[in-house]
């Protein structure tokens, strides 16, 4: 499904062409030595749209019967949640509270990976600029660059269409905790814009921080301690930026974890 190809500039840019696939302008690559790319076909999540559908779907299922996602409960222990469970009449808890899990569960292995984006209008008619030499009926694709000169694992330089926006980024900045942008990785990321193929003369319509539960191995496990008189505790977090690539998985293996 993923149709990964390993191409270099010729072979990427034929493969562009064929298939309608909008990418950043030959020249600027060429001119920065990169040489060669990794391809391939993914599905890419409209994040806040794809929770909405999520929780639909747990709404109306046919086992599910109490859904309460605005508690106004706030809990500073673990054990907390698991005696407010009982109350419930639960026999079951999953954490997956990702930064949360810091205090909750006294994990000092999590920490937060800052990360900043830029958001543009995705259909703004000017947004492409010569980059798409007039078409505008090109296929949007996501680009990733961790190499240097454009980019680096810590200051990444990528663009990803998500709904009507386009996000550019970015940063992976372990511990880091300023809760704005930065006037200098503002530009910074215009300049990736810009590398990117945006029009110089384009304006970002918002700018986004957050913080991804970085942890240097995943927690998904049962909690022995706290299970017992048949309440079993499970524990899901620490998967950085990659949550919504490993969830389905995830999210089985912690059903396992609490079912078994």
């Amino acid at each position: 499904l993923l149709k990964y190809k390993q191409l270099d500039v010729d072979s990427l840019y034929k493969y562009a062409t064929q298939n309608n696939i909008r990418l950043p302008r030959r020249d600027v690559f060429e001119r920065a030595g990169y040489t060669n790319a990794s391809l391939f076909h993914a599905p890419i999540v409209d994040c806040p749209n794809e929770l909405i559908r999520m929780l639909g779907d747990i709404t109306i299922h046919e086992r599910s019967s109490y859904i309460n996602v605005e508690t106004n409960k706030y809990f500073k222990k673990i054990e907390e949640i698991v005696a407010e469970a009982k109350l419930l009449g639960c026999d079951g808890v999953v954490n997956c509270t990702g930064l949360g899990s810091r205090a909750l569960c006294s994990d000092d292995s999590v920490v937060g990976a800052r990360g900043v984006l830029l958001h543009y209008n995705r259909f703004d008619d000017s947004l492409w600029g010569e980059a798409s030499n007039g078409d505008t009926h090109l296929m949007d694709s996501a680009v990733t660059i961790e190499e240097e000169p454009f980019g680096t694992e810590t200051m990444p330089c990528y663009m990803i269409p998500r709904g009507d926006t386009l996000v550019v980024g970015g940063t992976y900045l372990l511990g880091d905790e300023e809760d704005g942008v930065r006037e200098s990785e503002r530009e910074r990321i215009l300049k990736n814009a810009e590398h990117l193929g945006i029009n110089r003369n384009s304006q970002p319509v918002g700018e986004w921080v957050g913080f991804r539960p970085y942890r240097s191995s995943v927690r998904l496990e049962l909690d022995t301690e706290l299970s017992e008189n048949g309440m079993r505790v499970v524990h899901s977090y620490g998967y950085g930026g990659s949550g919504w690539t490993v969830y389905v998985g995830a999210a089985g293996e912690a059903a396992s974890l609490l079912t078994e």
